[in-house]
């Protein structure tokens, strides 16, 4: 009976994966993000000039690039399942899964799921 609960949950985790990889940002919210981006970073100066007078270009460089830094985030992680570096490491985790579960079983771990370094890439 457990076991069949903890399957309910991994088929409700996977179709929750499913679907994030399945559901791209639409095109127009990231051109509507992205030009929102650049009217406030370059609005940002003309409003903050009156108040910060000679601070106004660092602060308002430390603003933008952080709105920027923000959007290009956004790009990155709309598709987090992938074989890039900053992709989530499912390989990894699977392999750790499956040597944890070999492990409880009292199986011998195969060298192939063992990894050299310990740590997840």
């Amino acid at each position: 009976m457990r076991l069949d609960e903890n399957l309910d949950k991994l088929t409700e985790i996977v179709g929750g994966c499913e679907r994030i990889i399945s559901t791209p940002i639409p095109y127009s919210y990231r051109v509507l993000l992205h030009r929102t981006v650049y009217l406030y970073c370059f609005l940002l100066p003309f409003g903050l000039v009156d108040s910060l007078q000679w601070l106004t270009p660092f602060i308002v460089v430390f603003i933008a690039y952080t709105f920027v830094a923000f959007e290009a985030i956004a790009d990155e992680i709309e598709q987090p399942f992938g074989m890039e570096s900053n992709d989530l490491a499912l390989n990894e985790m699977c392999r750790m899964i499956e040597a944890t579960l070999m492990e409880l079983d009292g199986n011998e771990i195969p060298e192939i799921i063992v990894k050299k370094s310990g740590t997840i890439d």
